[in-house]
């Protein structure tokens, strides 16, 4: 897989995946050969990102960015060194059209966040702690294809994943904790609502 030293930035990851496949459609496979088998916070930095984005109204979308989250953070917790996902993902596509819009939406937020991110509290974001902000993406990834049906819920859900994914791309656990209670108070409102 390709050495890529610019995978520690959010505009760093939009710009690697701008660069993934050469057709009108890319696929799942195109970015992780593009990104690198090894780079689990962008590999889930990245369904995060487009299910946060207005792609998130394409349906199936935010179901497919779930199984995505789903399956890297599983492979987080495990510990594997490299990512497996199935066939029918890798081949999954959008059009780069839209990949292009949802990288454009997403370029100047990108370049904000880069400068106010930093490795703070970078213990919280590598083994073993980063055991639990794995843990709650693997279930907010599991979660998410079940929100597609309330709108705008998979995008908090996804947003909160990228916060952690970011965490992870930029060694910065001041995220993770951000993201952490983002989640608490996501489901603190879900649970007083169906009380």
């Amino acid at each position: 897989m390709p050495e890529n030293n610019d995978l520690d930035t959010m505009e760093g990851v939009l710009d690697t995946i701008a660069d993934a496949g050469d057709g009108a459609r890319v696929s799942v496979g195109n970015i992780v050969n593009e990104i690198g088998d090894d780079a689990f916070g962008p590999l889930m930095l990245i369904p995060a990102l487009v299910a946060v984005t207005p792609a998130s109204g394409i349906p199936g979308l935010t179901a497919t960015a779930g199984l995505i989250i789903a399956l890297v953070a599983f492979q987080m917790v495990i510990g594997r060194k490299a990512l497996w996902l199935p066939g029918f993902i890798l081949r999954r596509t959008i059009s780069r059209s839209k990949l292009d819009t949802a990288r454009d939406w997403l370029a100047k937020p990108a370049r904000i966040i880069d400068r106010l991110t930093g490795k703070r509290l970078s213990f919280l974001v590598k083994p073993p702690f980063s055991l639990v902000p794995a843990l709650i993406c693997l279930c907010a990834g599991l979660i998410m294809p079940f929100l597609e049906f309330v709108p705008f819920s998979g995008s908090i859900m996804a947003g909160a994943v990228a916060l952690f994914a970011l965490s992870f791309v930029t060694e910065d656990g001041i995220l993770s904790v951000l993201a952490t209670l983002l989640v608490a108070g996501v489901g603190y409102l879900a649970w007083t609502a169906m009380v």
